[in-house]
């Protein structure tokens, strides 16, 4: 009996392995609405979550995130443009519309954010990391830009309306970033690594693949 357990245990397990090993896709659909003297200003993008799911029961039930897209950009005026990046999206609708999933096993809310069909509002923590460039081709330019306070940043009268993420079947969005940052066609850095700052600051280090990931 003993010769026969070791080997049928390995195999329930390969097997366990091979059965929990779920994929999970998703587009979502990031829009910021924007308040500012000649009227309101808006820009959206979609993004591609792809979230592999399931290991064996001993070492965890971890979730293998990948995406693809690019972050929300917004022309407040002239030259002048608001980008809310990247980071944090693999998780960003499960965290804003918690509520909605109250009481699932992660293996369960990974089914039903597909399923979505309102949109959530982005508040606090939930929000993407917001940023401007008070010139678009000098990568030390680049500023954090306070949700709660547009001014400060575009002047008098820009305010921020609303940030929102719905679930969608649109297609994901690729080319809008390139268009005003040249950086991104020429693999240069568009941000400079900030040394200055502490680490796990949120502008201490912001790459490129903050900006538009093409390829996951």
């Amino acid at each position: 009996m003993k010769r026969i357990f070791a080997p049928l245990i390995l195999v329930l397990c390969l097997a366990a392995l091979a059965g929990c090993r779920t994929e999970h896709q998703w587009r979502q659909k990031t829009t910021l609405t924007v308040e500012t003297p000649s009227g309101p200003r808006s820009g959206s993008s979609v993004v591609e979550v792809t979230a592999l799911c399931g290991k064996l029961p001993l070492t965890g039930n971890g979730v293998e995130y990948s995406f693809r897209g690019e972050a929300t950009v917004v022309e407040i005026m002239p030259g002048r443009y608001l980008f809310a990046l990247l980071g944090g999206s693999e998780e960003r609708f499960y965290r804003a519309a918690r509520d909605r999933f109250t009481g699932m096993h992660r293996r369960d809310w990974l089914y039903e954010i597909p399923k979505q069909t309102e949109p959530v509002a982005l508040t606090g923590k939930q929000m993407p990391l917001l940023v401007t460039f008070d010139d678009l081709t000098d990568p030390n330019s680049v500023r954090q830009v306070e949700p709660n306070d547009l001014a400060a940043s575009f002047g008098s009268g820009v305010a921020l309306t609303s940030v929102t993420l719905a679930i969608t079947n649109e297609a994901v969005t690729l080319g809008k970033i390139a268009a005003v940052l040249r950086c991104l066609k020429t693999s240069e850095s568009c941000v400079k690594m900030n040394w200055g700052l502490p680490y796990g600051h949120p502008m201490r280090n912001i790459p490129n693949t903050m900006f538009v990931r093409a390829e996951e």
